[in-house]
Formats: structure tokens, C-alpha cells, sequence
């Protein structure tokens, strides 16, 4: 999915309470809000801060995946504020999430192919182990007090 199209669907998908209520948290009308993520409309443009306050009200991360793997690369939401002694259950976890990618790379290959609810499940399961990964590089970042 593309930047523009994962905008459309995050103000338009009713779970976020649509086009109206995001327009007015934003204090803008939906008229232009829905101008600004139509993928048809040239005198329109969705600015960056806009498009991060609609994923820090929706928690919707479309845009932000999209623009991410336009890129080659990926986004993990990374929960902040975890403790020293909380590095073993991160190392720990980390590897329980790799396992679990394993796992459900095993199901989907059972009969020979990989078919879009397959893909949606591993890709899920590949991003939670990228997140759990980049916690424990964060845990480990401040263990060292910025001696590394």
C-alpha cells in the first residue's frame, strides 16, 4: 500500500471515528481533511506533522509502514521505559518472538504456498520480533549510560 492510500484509509476507516472527528480534533474542516489524503486531488497535499497527528489520535501506523517500506525498510513501535531488570525478559522474548516466526512460517509453507492470511500473520508475527529486537538495542543502549 502506498503513503497516500494508508492515508485515506486511516481517516476514513470509522474504528478512528472517521473523516468529521479527526478533521475537528485537528481543527480543520473534513472538506480539506478529505481533500488532503484524496489520492485524486492535486491542489490538496497531507503536510508530515498533520500526518503525524492523525496516527498519534488514531494509533492507526498505515502511513508511517507504508512510507517505511517504500524505503526497504520497516517501523517498530518500541515501548519505552523498561527497567535494568527487565533485560533478561527482553532477551528472553526476543527469542520466544523469533520462534514464533518460525512456527508460523511452518504453517504457511504446509501446503506449499503463502496465501494472503498467511502473509498477514507472518508479517505480524515478524513485526512484534523487529519491536521486541529494537526494545532490547534501546535496554542495552541504556544500560551501557551512553559508553558504547
Amino acid at each position: 500500500m502506498n503513503v497516500i492510500d494508508a492515508a485515506h484509509k486511516t481517516v476514513h476507516n470509522p474504528k478512528n471515528g472517521g473523516s468529521p472527528a479527526l478533521a475537528a480534533r485537528m481543527d480543520m474542516s473534513s472538506t480539506v481533511l478529505n481533500s488532503k489524503v484524496n489520492p485524486n486531488c492535486d491542489t490538496h497535499h497531507l503536510r508530515l506533522d498533520e500526518a503525524l497527528t492523525i496516527m498519534e489520535f488514531t494509533n492507526d501506523y498505515k502511513m508511517i509502514h507504508a512510507m517505511a517500506h517504500q524505503l526497504g525498510g520497516v517501523f517498530c513501535k518500541v515501548d519505552a521505559g523498561a527497567t535494568e531488570g527487565d533485560l533478561l525478559m527482553t532477551v528472553l522474548s526476543t527469542g520466544a518472538r523469533q520462534g514464533e516466526v518460525v512456527a508460523e512460517m511452518h504453517k504457511a509453507l504446509e501446503d506449499g504456498r503463502i496465501d494472503c492470511s498467511e502473509y498477514k500473520a507472518l508479517t505480524d508475527k515478524i513485526q512484534r520480533s523487529l519491536a521486541t529486537l529494537r526494545a532490547l538495542q534501546l535496554q542495552l543502549d541504556d544500560h551501557c549510560g551512553g559508553d558504547k
